[in-house]
């Protein structure tokens, strides 16, 4: 298996474990039994290693870091991974979100303002998917790659995307420049 194809299955199981607990808090709040909820046990059949995974340790460690798009984002602009990772992980947040934000889908956005704003939740039928401390934003709340230089964003049509970087040399639309197409 590759490193990207490792990468991508973690994203994926994060993705869904955000999806699960946001489904289990929205049953819990409706929930108006006026009995306890019954105690949880876990049986692990012989043969299965259980390995606790460091993301929640990490992620209580971090302040601001509380939103599911910060976990989906959490080696974003790690100077291990290669670049290209960053935006394959902000393309997976991006779809992450719309699945989630069904109003946000509806809506237009192209500008790197208007996905920041949303993503951060502040845009009408938006919740908050990633914090103001996510590695992605810069001091003015702009998506950034990992050389500081905003994210572009530019609809294709049919709810598709291309983000690109500028790339290590920080000017856009050169031969180094980085692009990720995504969909939601």
């Amino acid at each position: 298996m590759t490193k990207r194809a490792i990468l991508k299955g973690l994203v994926l199981i994060v993705c869904a474990a955000c999806a699960l607990v946001i489904l289990t808090q929205s049953l819990r709040k409706k929930s108006t039994a006026p009995y306890p909820a019954p105690v949880k046990t876990e049986i692990i059949p012989p043969g299965i290693v259980v390995i606790e995974s460091s993301i929640s340790a990490h992620m209580a460690t971090k302040p601001g870091a509380a939103a599911p798009g910060d976990l989906m984002l959490l080696n974003y602009a790690n100077p291990a991974s290669p670049p290209q990772d960053d935006l394959i992980l902000m393309s997976r947040a991006v779809a992450s979100f719309l699945l989630i934000s069904k109003q946000a889908g509806d809506r237009p956005l192209s500008a790197n303002e208007e996905w920041s704003a949303a993503l951060r939740g502040n845009r009408p039928g938006t919740e908050r998917w990633i914090s103001n401390k996510s590695a992605a934003l810069d001091s003015r709340n702009r998506l950034i790659d990992r050389w500081g230089t905003p994210l572009h964003f530019h609809a294709l049509g049919g709810k598709q995307w291309e983000i690109r970087s500028a790339g290590p040399d920080k000017k856009m639309w050169s031969d180094d420049d980085l692009l990720e197409k995504t969909s939601g």
